[in-house]
């Protein structure tokens, strides 16, 4: 009896394995760079994260759209010598509480598109479709910018 409750927890700890690693579709890889280049761009300036894929954007004023947990979510934002700022984010139906309203309303998006200089943000806990509808604007708006 002892060996079949040893080898049902066995099974059981290599079935959860992949739930306790965060095995998640949508989660980020790491890349393959050395740890002394991260958070670094190649000239050595820390501090200054490369732009996603070497992607180079023109300046100019840009708006995308994407769609939140209540409705449209629209980012605008200005590309000037190559570094993306956010002037707006804006929705008009996000519910207040939940998380994704305040990380608009206070900065917590434009903070975090701004490091990133791309759409490939962390976003906000609970608040998983306003998190995407950003990612979306940004990514609809930075594509009329290459």
């Amino acid at each position: 009896m002892k060996k079949r409750a040893t080898f049902a927890a066995c099974c059981l700890a290599v079935s959860m394995a992949p739930l306790l690693n965060g095995c998640a579709p949508d989660a980020p890889t790491v890349q393959n760079e050395p740890t002394a280049h991260r958070g670094a761009s190649r000239d050595g300036n820390a501090g200054q994260k490369q732009q996603a894929s070497g992607t180079s954007y023109e300046d100019g004023t840009y708006q995308g759209t994407g769609t939140g947990m209540g409705g449209p979510i629209d980012v605008t934002l200005t590309v000037a010598d190559g570094r993306v700022t956010v002037d707006e984010i804006t929705e008009s139906g996000e519910t207040a509480g939940i998380g994704g309203k305040e990380a608009i309303e206070d900065g917590t998006f434009k903070a975090q598109i701004e490091e990133a200089q791309s759409a490939d943000i962390d976003g906000v806990t609970g608040a998983t479709m306003t998190t995407n509808g950003v990612k979306k604007a940004v990514e609809e708006a930075l594509s009329q910018a290459r």
